[in-house]
């Protein structure tokens, strides 16, 4: 089957796609329309009403929540669109125009247009290897980014490219896109596939504009001096170029597994204005669909509806000069064999416009900016749909001893990294050291776009503690001699399990972060700091992050390690912050398997 979510009447609906029995155009099937008119078509007593029974009845009203229902509500969905399409061959085929929606009437979402989780793989193509002197082996884990929301756009939507993001170029991939259905958390290799629901495709669109906010170096593209050199900049750089606003169009259709059958063996087509521009297959990964579940599973839970697309299939990074976006409306097409062509036009946003948010082509940004402002007495851990963190946010450089630079480092990582004050923290079975910080966290309090530094601080809804874990043990798995990425984003992805970020109550006190003392306890043991120590607060981040990401309401920015650290045995304990004036903060810390917390020893 093809699923699709789609805007009918301002209203987010999703169904199954069926051809039109008279022109063969794509209509969308709603499901709970479609038994609806079945159990009333052809009498009472007919074959067609008793078969209700067989049916769902009560339909969640989002594909996400529809895939949580997992193999069984795959197999009832499935018997629908069979019936009902032998009752278009056999009966009344005017039926399907009271049950659906021809796709071009329609506004076409992302078939999870908001989704938890959107990890897109890096340096997963064979290319990245084969002749470079470098790469002496590959480490079989992979190097990934988080994608937020607002990224997210469907097929047809505008890709726009604002603030210079363009200049000098643009560029553009396709990559195979993982949806999961049935969730879960440690799951094993040969199990892997089990909790896929379909495919689908990904449009990896990067940018340059953190390229070119570097000093000296505005229009030289894709590359930064050597003063830059660190990972850490250069995946802000790189990755912060790709999270941008509508940078990743995913579609058309979600098609399930069994209609795709092999997911290794189908070609790739990549275009811009109806002209070829790659041409691949999708067994050019280095790491596929299982081994990516199992890895992000061992430390983070998987759930129905998240993304994982895995990485450029071709040419990484067909370029568009800057010329060609400006002179005209470009099309950029992503094509998967049996999933479809995913169309989309790029338009260039002249640098100090804004894009208007109840206008804007991400849906999500468009829901957000009908919310409330955050209320900061209210505010909960569960309101934030992301998490950006700061590395290298220190004057004692704790984060790999990285200098400071005019651009702050950060990164985007999942909502589900954050817990409330007093939550559970359970460790990775693998865990043998946990690296613990007290930190400082604002939240954001409405949409942010483009924020000027000047009145950013008035965007924060205010400030908390946060006691955030580091989980050692990922570096156990770089074996020399390994690439930048992947032996630095351990200090990334240690930061990214369930809950490892344990925020307190949120303090409404802007502009009063500075000059605070710092302190953890583990035990007896204890560290302390003060939050002058952090080189770039809140402010100066989110105006960083906004200039072409925007940030939600109730959205986390953690400012990153302190030298206030402590390391803690995986025997787990409990772990107290305090950040002077802003409350305290509590968390126990368990080791996989453990019924409560016990008292491990820690070292400064």
């Amino acid at each position: 089957m093809k699923l699709a979510t789609f805007l009918h009447e301002n209203s987010e609906r999703w169904g199954f796609v069926m051809p039109d029995p008279v022109t063969s155009a794509p209509r969308i099937v709603e499901p709970a329309r479609a038994e609806a008119a079945l159990s009333t078509s052809g009498g009472a007593t007919s074959g067609y009403a008793a078969s209700r029974a067989s049916f769902l009845g009560d339909w969640p009203g989002t594909l996400a929540d529809f895939l949580a229902l997992g193999d069984e509500g795959m197999a009832v969905l499935s018997r629908l669109e069979q019936f009902l399409t032998r009752f278009i061959a056999q009966s009344d085929a005017t039926l399907l125009g009271t049950v659906s929606h021809a796709v071009a009437d329609v506004e076409l979402l992302a078939p999870i247009p908001r989704p938890r989780l959107c990890l897109g793989l890096v340096s997963n193509s064979p290319s990245f290897a084969r002749a470079n002197p470098r790469v002496g082996h590959l480490n079989l884990f992979p190097v990934a980014h988080q994608r937020p929301q607002g990224s997210i756009v469907g097929a047809g939507a505008a890709v726009l490219m604002r603030n210079g993001h363009h200049d000098p170029v643009m560029s553009f991939n396709v990559e195979l896109g993982v949806i999961i259905g049935q969730g879960g958390r440690d799951i094993p290799l040969h199990e892997a596939m089990r909790h896929v629901a379909g495919y689908t495709n990904v449009t990896d669109v990067a940018g340059t504009y953190y390229y070119g906010r570097v000093p000296g170096n505005a229009g030289r593209g894709y590359s930064l001096p050597p003063e830059y050199g660190d990972w850490f900049f250069q995946a802000t750089a790189s990755w912060g170029g790709k999270i941008a606003d509508t940078l990743c169009p995913v579609g058309p259709f979600l098609v399930t597994k069994d209609e795709v059958g092999d997911p290794y063996d189908l070609l790739v087509y990549t275009r811009q204005d109806g002209l070829r521009r790659d041409r691949a297959h999708t067994s050019a990964t280095i790491l596929g669909v299982e081994r990516v579940i199992q890895w992000y599973s061992s430390f983070a839970t998987l759930q129905p509806g998240d993304i994982l697309h895995l990485g450029t299939l071709g040419v990484d990074g067909l370029p568009i000069p800057r010329e060609v976006i400006e002179s005209r409306e470009v099309v950029i097409e992503s094509e998967i064999e049996q999933l479809g062509v995913l169309r989309n036009p790029v338009q260039a946003v002249p640098v100090g416009e804004r894009v208007p948010f109840d206008r804007h082509p991400s849906y999500a940004i468009r829901r957000a900016a009908q919310e409330p402002p955050t209320d900061a007495a209210a505010w909960h851990p569960r309101d934030a749909r992301h998490v950006f963190t700061a590395f290298g946010n220190h004057a004692g450089s704790p984060d790999e001893g990285l200098p400071r630079l005019e651009i702050p480092r950060f990164f985007t990582g999942p909502a589900t990294s954050l817990g409330a004050d007093g939550s559970r923290v359970v460790l990775p079975a693998r865990a043998t050291v946990v690296d613990v910080t007290i930190e400082l966290a604002a939240v954001v309090g409405r949409l942010a776009s483009d924020v000027d530094p000047g009145e950013a601080e008035s965007y924060l809804a205010g400030y908390a503690p946060v006691v955030s874990l580091c989980d050692e043990s990922f570096r156990d798995a770089v074996a020399e001699p390994a690439r930048l990425g992947e032996r630095h984003i351990p200090a990334v992805y240690g930061r990214w399990g369930d809950g490892f970020n344990v925020v307190g109550a949120l303090e409404p006190r802007a502009g009063t972060w500075r000059g605070r003392r710092m302190r953890l306890e583990v035990g007896d043991a204890s560290a302390s700091g003060s939050t002058d120590d952090y080189l770039d607060g809140a402010a100066e981040l989110l105006a960083t992050i906004s200039a072409v990401t925007t940030l939600f309401p109730g959205d986390v920015i953690l400012l990153g390690r302190t030298a206030a650290t402590l390391r803690l045995p995986a025997t787990g304990g409990v772990v107290t912050g305090e950040i002077e004036g802003l409350g305290r903060v509590r968390a126990e810390i368990l080791r996989a398997g453990a019924d409560g917390p016990t008292d491990g020893e820690a070292s400064v």
